[in-house]
């Protein structure tokens, strides 16, 4: 019985070293990747840039013209003139406003007086002119005696 055992001894040592080999030796194919983890923290912002050379000045534009006035250079800087059209031999109704009270105004379009009027209390004036002017696009200019200036476009047509 001794050699009964002897002999199991060894068979079950066989065995064991057998199927211990084949585990190590022989392994499966790779199983099916886990589920992702989840998200990192995010990173810190990264430092500013160093801000590039400014550009080249653009060219200067064209002047324009002002419509402000100074008081002191033209009197009331408020002024305002309204002509309507006319023929030519026809009458012109011009409106102002924004002159001095009692300020004379003196109407001219075309390098010639058409108008005139006197400001009442409230700066304002109405007058009616015949105007013998061609027929054309001209600017009447309302100037005042205090300095007071204002202009609008006046039209001269034939029917």
């Amino acid at each position: 019985m001794r050699k009964l055992f002897k002999i199991q001894g060894i068979t079950t040592a066989l065995v064991f070293s057998a199927i211990m080999f084949a585990l190590v030796a022989c392994e499966g194919s790779a199983g099916p990747a886990g589920p992702a983890g989840p998200a990192g923290a995010a990173g810190a912002d990264g430092a500013a840039g160093v801000q590039g050379p400014a550009g080249p000045a653009g060219p200067a534009g064209p002047a324009g013209e002002s419509d402000h006035h100074d008081e002191e250079d033209e009197g009331h800087s408020d002024a305002v003139l309204s002509v309507s059209p006319a023929e030519s031999g026809g009458t012109s109704s011009m409106y102002g406003a924004g002159f001095g009270p009692g300020e004379t105004v003196s109407i001219t379009a075309g390098g010639r007086i058409i108008g005139g009027a006197t400001a009442n209390d409230d700066g304002a004036f109405a007058a009616d002119a015949t105007v013998t002017l061609s027929d054309g696009m001209y600017t009447a200019t309302a100037v005042g005696s205090d300095g007071s200036e204002a202009i609008a476009p006046l039209l001269i047509a034939s029917k």
